[in-house]
């Protein structure tokens, strides 16, 4: 069942169509698309591409069309191909009328690309334990002589 709208009887337009024509967006900027990124999450780890540090770059050309170079955690990734689609339904929903996804290999993913906050969620690094000196040890008791052994 689709849902359409008979606006003549020859012109028909689904209601999709209808409500994406009304929707004004802001004019994209990369950062602004780095936001929206996030909302992409990798279905293996369950985390956003962005904090991951899968997308290496985003261009904005002056029509609205986007670039956006990434890689994927392997060359083998087996969800690519539905990282690669809801990137581009991401920026396409936030008023991006065509969107380009680079996949680049150089340079290759690895963990330190991923943010600090998501490295420590995810356990990889810990937080140093703050440094509290220990007291200094106690003074040996002082050795008594000969005399203030047997006397004292």
């Amino acid at each position: 069942m689709t849902n359409s709208i008979a606006v003549d009887s020859d012109v028909t337009e689904t209601i999709e169509d209808k409500a994406s024509s009304q929707v004004a967006h802001s004019p994209l900027t990369p950062e602004a698309c780095f936001e929206y990124l996030k909302a992409v999450i990798d279905p293996e780890i369950y985390h956003n591409i962005v904090d991951l540090g899968l997308v290496y770059g985003v261009e904005v050309a002056e029509d609205q069309s986007v670039n956006v170079t990434m890689t994927l955690t392997t060359p083998h990734c087996p969800l690519g191909p539905q990282i690669i689609e809801d990137v581009q339904n991401t920026l396409k929903g936030h008023g991006a009328p065509a969107v380009e996804v680079q996949i680049v290999w150089e340079p290759m993913w690895t963990p330190d690309a991923m943010t600090d906050e998501l490295k420590a969620e995810l356990g990889l690094i810990e937080e140093e334990p703050e440094y509290i000196p220990l007291p200094p040890p106690p003074e040996p008791p002082k050795k008594k002589g000969f005399w203030a052994r047997l006397f004292g």
